[in-house]
């Protein structure tokens, strides 16, 4: 009777792990390629509103191809008093990111550096043979240690998981690394977390006041809306304690964005040479942006 109750149980423990196997394992060891980085320049900037629909920041991202690297900026900018209003003195919390590739999408290197956390947070790191070296500076504490360089085919931050995505077709998976830059506040600690993307299928959305045919793309926590030029129009993330954010592609406002990097004391020129912008963009050098005047951050007003 113990023997047959023994041969039950490591039975039934073998088909628990085979099923977790195919379920959480299995996915990451048949995941493809990340996409490959566009080999067109162009910029985008997308709105960031709460499940209430207040607009609580904005994200910009401009992408410059070279004769062999492609660099890729962004920069994200939230109004804390919108939804940290028992802090009187929370203001804005901007996270800048810097990431370079080949051409070939092989990330080379790549820095974070978060503003408006009350002490000076940055990571960067660097591709040296198969592994990253990460250097995180967070407040007057530095640590260093190695990433393997397999799990960094795509690397972004949780609160925009997504930023162009070329190359797409239903059942296509890849892994992804984010970086989490509200554990970075709360806890001072880096975290990279690894998480698999996929395209679940095509559906039809509103944007811009037309019905687009796009890619849905899921992984956890986070849904993308890609249009067939590899767009990011539309992805909700949910965040910890603060609910579903919804990022929406928008008219570019360079204006905007310079005050933000201004605020933060970095330079700012326009990367994009001459009749390299990508079509669809609101401004370019044959159709000039206007001049809002900045009433908030990443916010204008006619």
């Amino acid at each position: 009777m113990n023997r047959i109750l023994g041969v039950a149980i490591t039975l039934i423990w073998l088909a628990a792990m085979a099923a977790l196997v195919r379920r959480d394992v299995a996915p990451f060891w048949y995941a493809e390629e990340a996409p490959a980085q566009s080999d067109q320049a162009g910029r985008f900037q997308s709105s960031i509103v709460d499940r209430t629909g207040r607009r609580v920041g904005t994200s910009w991202l401009t992408s410059l191809p070279g004769p062999q690297l492609i660099t890729v900026r962004s920069t994200t900018v939230f109004d804390l008093r919108t939804f940290l209003t028992a802090l009187p003195n929370a203001t804005t919390l901007v996270l800048d990111a810097d990431l370079t590739y080949e051409l070939d999408g092989r990330l080379l290197e790549f820095s974070f550096a978060l503003h408006g956390a009350g002490m000076p947070i940055n990571i960067t790191g660097e591709r040296l043979g198969r592994d990253f070296a990460c250097v995180a500076n967070v407040g007057d504490l530095k640590s260093s240690r190695a990433l393997d360089g397999m799990l960094f085919e795509q690397l972004s931050e949780t609160l925009r998981p997504f930023t162009r995505l070329d190359g797409l077709f239903v059942g296509r998976s890849w892994r992804i690394r984010l970086l989490d830059p509200f554990a970075l506040v709360r806890t001072g600690s880096v975290e990279f977390t690894a998480r698999l993307a996929s395209v679940v299928g095509r559906e039809t959305i509103a944007h811009a006041g037309h019905d687009v045919d796009c890619f849905r793309v899921e992984t956890e926590g986070a849904v993308a809306w890609v249009d067939d030029e590899g767009k990011v129009l539309r992805q909700e993330v949910r965040i910890p304690l603060l609910g579903t954010w919804t990022l929406t592609d928008e008219p570019f406002d360079e204006s905007a964005l310079k005050a933000v990097l201004t605020s933060i004391g970095r330079g700012f020129q326009s990367s994009l040479p001459q009749g390299r912008w990508r079509e669809g963009d609101a401004a370019s050098d044959e159709n000039p942006p206007s001049s809002p005047r900045v009433s908030g951050p990443g916010r204008t007003e006619p």
